[in-house]
């Protein structure tokens, strides 16, 4: 692993704890249609110090979850991959980092970049979690499905359902976020 900077292993763990904090403030209707924008935290963090560092948040999240009893476990695995791993992958937002950076830097007044941007890199990082909570599904939840019912469609409806509404939240509020809070996104710092 590549030496990470304090002020970037501070800005981790406060957005992986921020991302903790909406989600037990802001509680989900239902399972497979979520109204949340938890996973903003990590993506801006993506968005701003890159793969590994959203990566680590993601991480960090997932194991926040497990420590304040807000985690489902059935098995060591199950607990692993839908903790550890789906949330850690929210990090791959991380691969626009700098593309965002350059054109907070060189274009500062290109909203329309700026938003096309933060809607990639939270798509990418949202579809590699639920992508990850699929085959969780499939594998761990599919002894669930309504009798009659694949593993496979049920881990799609319910997972899917939750990919489409949780993504397009946080896709909303990250608009709103490139318009009114540059700073937020920006480094001044290079590196890690």
């Amino acid at each position: 692993m590549s030496k990470i900077k304090t002020q970037t292993l501070i800005e981790i763990t406060i957005c992986a704890a921020l991302a903790l904090l909406i989600d037990l403030m802001i509680p989900s209707p239902s399972w497979s249609f979520k109204v949340s924008v938890k996973m903003i935290p990590i993506i801006i963090l993506a968005l701003r110090r890159g793969t590994l560092a959203g990566c680590l948040g993601g991480f960090l999240w997932g194991l926040l979850q497990y420590i304040t009893g807000n985690a489902y476990v059935l098995t060591l695995v199950q607990f692993v991959v839908e903790y550890f791993v789906a949330f850690a992958v929210i990090g791959f937002a991380g691969f626009f980092a700098p593309y965002m950076q350059k054109a907070l830097k060189e274009e500062p007044t290109n909203r329309v970049k700026q938003w096309a941007i933060a809607s990639m890199a939270t798509i990418v990082g949202s579809l590699a979690r639920y992508i990850v909570h699929f085959i969780a599904g499939v594998s761990f939840w599919g002894s669930y499905a309504p009798e009659g019912q694949s593993p496979y469609v049920y881990s799609f409806l319910v997972n899917g359902g939750a990919f489409l509404s949780e993504t397009l939240c946080c896709i909303i509020v990250l608009i709103f976020l490139t318009r009114s809070f540059q700073p937020l996104l920006r480094v001044k710092t290079s590196g890690y």
